[in-house]
């Protein structure tokens, strides 16, 4: 391998399996982005956002509040305004509501988070299947040439041949603990949603006492 030797060179270097690891990075970088964005503008504000509707609230503004909801873009203000629209409901009917309500937001962080799972997983697996195959290539010279091989070139053909497979890694690693990033944070935005509908219930049940 030469210091001059460009990215594209290696790229075309390690083989046609090369090109579904590149798109594969392609895509999980686009999925990291956009779940990044959404959860940022999703679960900023959780805390001024429920303040300001339990003090509408409390001042009797319910249309106030169900305006707020519609202006404030996150899954509590959904989940809070399917609340409002039925706050007559029987108590248990309204958290079961609730309940329902929340598991469907939840679920709209958890898009696209299933396909950075599936290139986690299948990167590498590509990266080792391109190492194979060079291999298999390299070792044929060898068997074809019955070991009269010069070791430099054997050598050349080994390094390319292991180029998909540290592709593959570059691609894997950082889908992986970007993987478990997002789902920690559902595990958090689940527990904030939980609490603040129990909030929104108790706070009801001061309004009709």
């Amino acid at each position: 391998m030469t210091g001059d030797t460009s990215f594209f060179e290696l790229i075309v270097k390690g083989g046609f399996v090369m090109f579904p690891i590149g798109l594969c990075s392609v895509i999980g970088l686009a999925i990291i982005i956009e779940r990044l964005y959404y959860f940022r503008k999703s679960s900023s504000g959780l805390d001024v956002f429920f303040n300001s509707i339990q003090e509408l609230l409390q001042q009797g503004q319910k249309e106030k509040a169900l305006d707020y909801c519609k202006s404030f873009p996150s899954p509590l203000s959904k989940l809070i305004q399917s609340g409002l629209s039925e706050d007559n409901l029987p108590r248990w009917k309204l958290e079961e509501k609730l309940s329902l309500a929340g598991q469907e937001e939840i679920n709209t962080f958890g898009k696209n988070i299933r396909g950075l799972e599936v290139i986690a997983t299948i990167s590498p697996l590509m990266g080792l299947l391109g190492t194979v195959i060079g291999m298999v290539q390299a070792f044929s010279k060898v068997a074809e040439y019955q070991g009269q091989v010069d070791p430099g070139l054997l050598a050349g053909g080994i390094w390319v041949a292991l180029l998909t497979t540290a592709a593959g890694l570059a691609v894997a690693i950082p889908a992986v603990i970007m993987l478990h990033y997002f789902e920690k944070k559902i595990e958090v935005i689940t527990f904030q949603l939980t609490k603040y509908g129990q909030l929104f219930v108790h706070l009801l049940d001061k309004q009709d006492s």
